[in-house]
């Protein structure tokens, strides 16, 4: 998949959802004008339009509203997976319901929040309504689902693969898809169909493949924490399994969807706040440092990232949203950093000049690439380029665990914060192609230009028992597991930041390093960080990360 991780690193996660639901609608097109599927492709096309348009127009109204910039992308997704679920046709009583489907879809957004965020899934709960009051009212837009059909199912398992490996969010589509499965599947042999009848069944025909890769991982409903996160999707298969009726209440995805985000935001209590930018600077060559102090408290444990939204950028293809790892930034203030390449996205370019005084967003505090609970248990990490950042904070506020860092630097240049790596407790090894003058006490350097298990053995004799933890570019994950299965470790928690291409993001295309960035003003040029998608810490054998979604480096 390193191909796919370089690729998709460019395209922002909301981007990656719009093209992979488009690609759906597409293929129901071309199926429906080959008679295949009986559907209408101008009619699908005209839904997609009406759905949309509702969720844009009373989001845009929601944004004047709050003063907040409208995601505009968001609402085409929306508009896109409702017109999924809402049977295409060309009449005015169904084209009007989808317009107001889409609406109240936008309205759930600006109506059903708390603490800066919305809680529902749009449109789960825009297919919800329709369902409850629009249906019985108008008589037209009820939730069909027409999308669940076996024909179709090859092209959402595609388009939803490529969704969850760019968000990293596929044990939560698994824990979903599992759940649903397990009750469903049960159910239909008591009813008389064969075991793999029933499996082929429930896979093709429910929803169950686009729910879980495009509505149970929607990143602004999902808990802070993985853990929490897979017990709310497990929550929600399960409900959407389970037959039951209540008035007008009945089993259906959206209502376990909706049922399921609640649970998160009673639980799991995710918040939003703005960071003011207090400051600028720069922790080492070609990166960039904002130091940020947040309005009220944020709570946050060394490891974690925020996922920052830059209010009143113009957006571009990846979108104006990214994942940061938080630096401790003195005096409550915290603080993201990342690599500049020569040509920086607009998001970095925003943010880059963005003044003192003004705000950003913090959509979502979480993550797991937490140290063990254990103290006395060591601690090796593994990092290159501006994967430092994670580990900065843990090494801070450690205290007396034994901890082992190793940069990764294949072209010579040194990571960000060496100067106040050196103040810390940890031993470091720098693995460089060149010498490091003037090396600090307890750390070492070793030759060469990547990873390799002799340069662990020459200083760790005991690193089966040590927690490993790899923070940087796919390349490097992928080569520090193989290193590290090699020398004994099992179990690896990682933090991948996406977006590299093949070569490090600290290194120009002649192979010096980038400028610094031109000051703002009065500023001086100081992770989810390189361009692409930083994804919250897995285990080993998972997929690498689990937030985010939606979110970016």
């Amino acid at each position: 998949m390193g191909r796919f991780d370089g690729l998709a690193g460019g395209v922002g996660a909301y981007r990656t959802a719009t093209l992979a639901l488009l690609a759906v609608h597409a293929a129901a097109g071309v199926l429906g004008h080959l008679d295949v599927l009986e559907l209408d492709p101008v009619a699908l096309a005209a839904t997609v339009g009406a759905a949309s348009a509702g969720t844009m127009l009373t989001s845009l109204v929601g944004a004047l509203v709050s003063g907040v910039r409208a995601h505009v992308e968001s609402s085409l997704i929306t508009g896109l997976l409702l017109a999924l679920l809402l049977w295409p046709a060309l009449t005015v009583e169904s084209l009007v319901g989808a317009g107001l489907v889409g609406a109240a879809a936008g309205l759930s957004k600006v109506l059903v929040r708390w603490r800066g965020r919305h809680l529902l899934n749009p449109a789960a709960a825009g297919a919800l309504v329709a369902g409850l009051v629009l249906a019985p009212v108008l008589g037209t837009a009820a939730p069909v689902w027409w999308v669940a059909t076996p024909v179709l199912a090859p092209v959402v398992l595609v388009a939803g693969l490529a969704v969850l490996r760019r968000t990293g969010t596929g044990t939560v589509a698994a824990a979903y898809g599992s759940a649903y499965l397990a009750v469903t599947v049960p159910r239909l042999v008591l009813s008389g169909q064969e075991p793999l009848d029933a499996l082929t069944s429930v896979i093709g025909s429910h929803p169950v493949l686009v729910v879980a890769a495009f509505m149970v991982v929607e990143p602004l409903t999902q808990a802070p924490r993985r853990r929490a996160r897979l017990a709310v999707a497990v929550l929600a298969g399960v409900l959407a399994g389970v037959p039951f009726a209540a008035g007008p209440l009945s089993t259906s995805p959206e209502l376990a969807i909706v049922a399921a985000n609640l649970v998160t935001a009673l639980v799991a209590a995710p918040r939003a706040l703005r960071l003011v930018v207090v400051g600028h600077g720069s922790p080492g060559p070609g990166t960039h440092e904002v130091l940020l102090r947040p309005s009220r408290a944020l709570r946050w444990q060394p490891g974690q990232w925020a996922e920052i939204d830059v209010l009143r950028m113009r957006p571009d293809g990846r979108g104006r949203r990214r994942v940061f790892s938080l630096v401790p930034g003195g005096r409550d203030a915290v603080a993201v950093a990342f690599a500049v390449r020569e040509r920086p996205s607009a998001f970095k370019r925003s943010l880059m000049a963005a003044p003192v005084g003004s705000t950003v967003r913090a959509t979502c505090v979480g993550g797991d690439f937490l140290l063990p609970d254990d103290p006395t248990r060591p601690v090796l990490m593994i990092a290159g380029g501006i994967g430092v950042t994670p580990f900065l904070s843990q090494i801070e506020h450690a205290g007396p665990r034994d901890m082992v860092l190793v940069l990764v630097c294949p072209t010579g240049m040194p990571p960000p914060y060496l100067r106040r790596l050196a103040r810390t407790r940890a031993r470091v090894v720098i693995i460089s192609p060149d010498p490091v003058p003037a090396l600090p006490p307890r750390w070492t350097w070793h030759r060469g230009t990547r990873l390799t298990a002799s340069a662990l053995r020459s200083v760790m004799s005991d690193l089966p028992r040590r927690a490993a933890y790899v923070s940087g570019s796919p390349d490097l994950v992928r080569r520090a597991r193989a290193v590290l299965r090699e020398v004994g470790v099992r179990r690896v928690r990682t933090d991948t930041f996406t977006g590299y291409g093949r070569r490090p993001a600290h290194r120009s295309p002649e192979g010096a390093a980038p400028a610094a960035p031109a000051p703002a003003e009065r500023d001086r040029g100081r992770r989810r960080v390189p361009e692409g998608r930083r994804t919250p810490a897995a285990d080993a054998g998972a997929e690498p990360g689990g937030v985010t979604a939606g979110a970016s480096r």
